[in-house]
């Protein structure tokens, strides 16, 4: 499953992030995104765009399209 189709306050571990261009992949990397890291979605825009997202105590705003290259299990 993807990042972008879990519930608000659902937790998941990352497995992989798939192709998203290598800058914000390094970002991502960065800030904690790696895998078997835990994440829990914490928000959703009243659109559906932006999701906020906690991981290694930071919380980020991620656009669905990134979210989507996202693998998560729960």
């Amino acid at each position: 499953m993807t990042l972008s189709e879990l519930k608000i306050g659902q937790t998941a571990n990352i497995v992989n992030i798939n192709a998203i261009e290598p800058v914000m992949r390094k970002k991502l990397l960065n800030l904690g995104f790696l895998p078997k890291a835990q994440i829990q979605l914490l928000r959703i825009a009243p659109m559906g765009d932006p999701i906020a997202i906690r991981c290694a105590n930071s919380s980020i705003a991620l656009r669905k399209s990134i979210a989507n290259q996202i693998i998560v299990e729960r």
